[in-house]
């Protein structure tokens, strides 16, 4: 059996680790950037160089502030919980007050 791609899987564990409602703001263009910046962080796992780093800000950038946040959480679908800050940070965006997730402490 193949393994589906990262960014056909994420909405359904985002609802698992966020709540079944924390797609509700996510447009059709917030949808297709937060796909698009799971595959690029799924690169970055794999070669992690600045401009790779810097092609999930700026798509991450194209998204509603609002809808951001799971961005954030999505780094942790393709790399590792504590992934997530350095990220984040490394991308130069914005920081924010987030919600913890079912599996944070």
């Amino acid at each position: 059996m193949k393994t589906k791609p990262k960014c056909e899987t994420l909405l359904p564990w985002l609802r698992a680790n966020l709540g079944k409602s924390c797609l509700g703001p996510l447009t059709g263009t917030d949808a297709k950037a937060l796909a698009a910046a799971v595959q690029t962080v799924e690169l970055y796992a794999y070669d992690p160089s600045p401009a790779v780093i810097s092609a999930f800000g700026q798509i991450v950038s194209r998204m509603q502030p609002s809808c951001q946040e799971l961005a954030y959480h999505a780094i942790a679908h393709v790399m590792d919980w504590s992934d997530r800050s350095r990220i984040w940070i490394a991308a130069g965006l914005p920081e924010f007050s987030r919600r913890k997730c079912a599996f944070e402490s």
